[in-house]
């Protein structure tokens, strides 16, 4: 198992000085958690993970895991221990075809071909993509498709201490947002999903952190938050759909 961690440490972040979208956000992840990120449309989710993984450098506070600093020159460090599936598959496929996509991450790190082989092998086993995909080009897929074929790529590096989602629900169908909720459920180490899929939340999170306004509501048990109506209407979000009652 790994030793892992994350803090952030009064972090505030804005794209234009006039326009703050974090504000002093402040938590600790360890180990074997396994958070969902959750608030409306423009609450910062998406620019947390990014500072996270240094994709914006140019924040106040600290941003620090496993100890090392989220900054310029630490980040080939940072980023071998993190895995981030983006929002918009397209934005992290770019090679001719599917099985070269999910390889390229591990051969660029330089290990054996065999290697290479096995883990792009495995990873896309994994998410459902068999080897009758492997040579047509990712962009020719569809959009579930092509976002199986990014987690592929995430999980081909074996990142030993989390996977970052950005609605990775997005684009599945049933049967597929099945098999990512397994996926999900057997990664042991850290992990933290930012989703309004609040069904799949609920039931791959065992903490949430609720945000609004750029800023930390709540951070507690996801069952307790995820059930709690009033909280989530308060903060722009309805129950999760296995939770309502039906209105006949």
């Amino acid at each position: 198992m790994s030793h892992i961690h994350i803090n952030f440490e009064h972090v505030n972040y804005s794209y234009e000085k006039s326009v703050p979208i974090l504000q002093d956000i402040t938590f600790t992840a360890h180990e074997n958690d396994s958070i969902g990120l959750i608030g409306a449309n423009g609450v910062g989710k998406s620019t947390l993970l990014r500072l996270l993984v240094g994709l914006n450098l140019d924040y106040e506070g600290s941003i620090r895991v496993e100890e090392m600093p989220v900054v310029k020159e630490m980040l080939p460090k940072v980023r071998e221990k993190i895995g981030y599936v983006f929002q918009d598959s397209d934005s992290q496929l770019f090679m001719s075809t599917v099985f070269e996509d999910v390889a390229f991450a591990p051969r660029n790190y330089g290990l054996p071909e065999e290697e290479v082989e096995k883990r792009a092998h495995h990873a896309l086993k994994l998410v459902g993509m068999d080897e009758k995909f492997y040579k047509q080009s990712p962009f020719e897929l569809s959009g579930g498709q092509k976002r199986r074929v990014a987690i592929a790529g995430v999980l081909a590096m074996r990142p030993e201490m989390m996977i970052l989602m950005d609605e990775p629900s997005i684009a599945l169908d049933p049967r597929n947002r099945r098999s990512l909720i397994h996926i999900l459920n057997d990664f042991e180490h850290l992990k933290i999903i930012a989703s309004h899929d609040l069904d799949m939340i609920l039931e791959t999170c065992s903490r949430v952190i609720l945000m609004s306004g750029g800023c930390i509501v709540c951070d507690g048990d996801a069952k307790e938050i995820l059930t709690n109506q009033e909280l989530l209407e308060e903060n722009g979000l309805e129950l999760p759909f296995c939770l309502q009652k039906p209105v006949w």
